[in-house]
């Protein structure tokens, strides 16, 4: 009797450890690591842009201790971190920059391209150094690769990559404040030297690259141009009306360059998509109403939409010294959708990261066409180098 019981219970346990690792730890991307183990396989993602997408951690010219970031652990991974975690790799190779808030309280991230930025602003010229640009953070990348080959545990037998390019939101706040036709022209020459560096990484890597380019959210959301309101109703109506323009403007011309570009998978997560749904879920759900999709009658993911987590501290709220109370930090900082007055919280850098990750997984690439004409022509004519013009440039009717 006791053998037939110490049977069943060695069976039982048999049983349940093959239910637990057949079904508990693929979803724990531990059946994927094992694999790479195996094969000696080296996953990493390479990131560029700004302050939406720097971890904090740089692999070549890291800036120097008074100007590297510092992150809150409140505020959560950045969508960087969540699509590496989604992607299961191994390293993060960031050159991505930030930049600190300067003594006036202004402050101007990274850009597509400094010198599509100093031309478009000419008159407007400060003495501020500007951060690494896409070009600089590029080199930086080639530099680093060279560097990488003497370092032990990065060449694998298969090094599988996958780029962030997320730039932009900087550049609209600037190009806002121009007039209409200069900030069009300013935008078209950041997405011409955009894909400018998206071949010159292409150049340097060994075969077709993959990217994830996300598309821009609406800088108009954003607590900091929200205060704006303070000004007359019609001049916030006015820079408002501009802003979401240039915003189409910058999309529509990415989405149509991403859409003929054929030296690699281009990934086009759009976000804005993404965080307004969530903004519409919020204020349909605080007004009782469902719509045909069912946004609205669950509990939203965001209890704020509006003011940031950490939000400015009044004059008549300060009791202490100014410099110590600079801001107020909320009790669920999950539940809010901005960290600060120009960042996302992580609750909404997760649901970017998820987002882009689904794309990748899934191999939903924007310009599949694109890549497949160009084999075809490679294959007729022999010419593997055949490189399609860029077509972004768009023409809209008078207002």
């Amino acid at each position: 009797m006791r053998f037939l019981t110490r049977v069943h219970v060695l069976s039982a346990l048999g049983i349940c450890s093959i239910l637990y690792f057949g079904w508990i730890l693929p979803s724990l991307h531990i059946t994927t690591r094992i694999n790479k183990v195996w094969s000696g396989s080296s996953h990493q993602l390479v990131v560029f842009g700004d302050d939406w997408s720097d971890i904090g951690e740089y692999r070549i010219s890291p800036p120097d201790e008074a100007s590297a970031p510092i992150r809150d652990a409140d505020q959560g991974g950045l969508w960087t971190e969540v699509l590496c975690k989604e992607l299961v790799c191994d390293y993060i190779d960031n050159f991505a920059r930030s930049a600190l808030p300067s003594k006036d309280g202004g402050i101007s991230g990274a850009l597509v391209d400094n010198d599509v930025y100093m031309n478009a602003t000419s008159h407007n010229k400060t003495d501020t150094k500007p951060l690494a640009d896409f070009k600089m953070q590029v080199q930086q990348w080639i530099n680093f690769e060279k560097q990488k080959r003497l370092m032990p545990g990065r060449q694998g037998k298969d090094e599988w990559t996958v780029f962030t390019v997320m730039f932009g939101v900087w550049d609209l706040w600037q190009y806002a404040a121009l007039e209409k036709a200069r900030a069009v022209y300013a935008i078209e020459g950041s997405i011409e030297e955009l894909f400018h560096q998206l071949n010159t990484i292409a150049e340097n890597s060994d075969g077709p690259i993959r990217v994830v380019l996300p598309l821009l959210f609406d800088v108009t959301f954003l607590p900091r141009f929200q205060m704006r309101k303070g000004s007359s109703a019609w001049q916030f109506a006015q820079n408002q009306h501009q802003a979401v323009f240039l915003l189409t403007y910058w999309n529509t011309a990415l989405s149509r360059a991403a859409s003929s570009w054929t030296a690699g998978d281009l990934f086009l997560p759009d976000i804005n998509s993404v965080l307004v749904n969530e903004v519409r879920a919020k204020q349909l759900y605080a007004m009782g109403i469902t719509d045909a999709s069912g946004a609205g009658k669950q509990v939203p993911l965001f209890d704020e939409v509006e003011t940031p987590c950490l939000a400015p501290v009044s004059e008549s709220e300060s009791t202490q010294d100014k410099e110590e109370n600079t801001v107020t930090k909320c009790n669920k900082p999950t539940r809010h959708l901005f960290w600060d007055d120009m960042h996302l919280g992580g609750t909404a850098h997760g649901l970017i990261g998820r987002e882009a990750a689904g794309l990748v997984n899934g191999n939903k690439t924007v310009n599949e066409y694109a890549r497949e004409q160009k084999m075809s022509k490679a294959a007729i004519n022999g010419n593997r180098h055949n490189m399609d013009s860029l077509n972004f440039r768009l023409h809209f009717p008078p207002e």
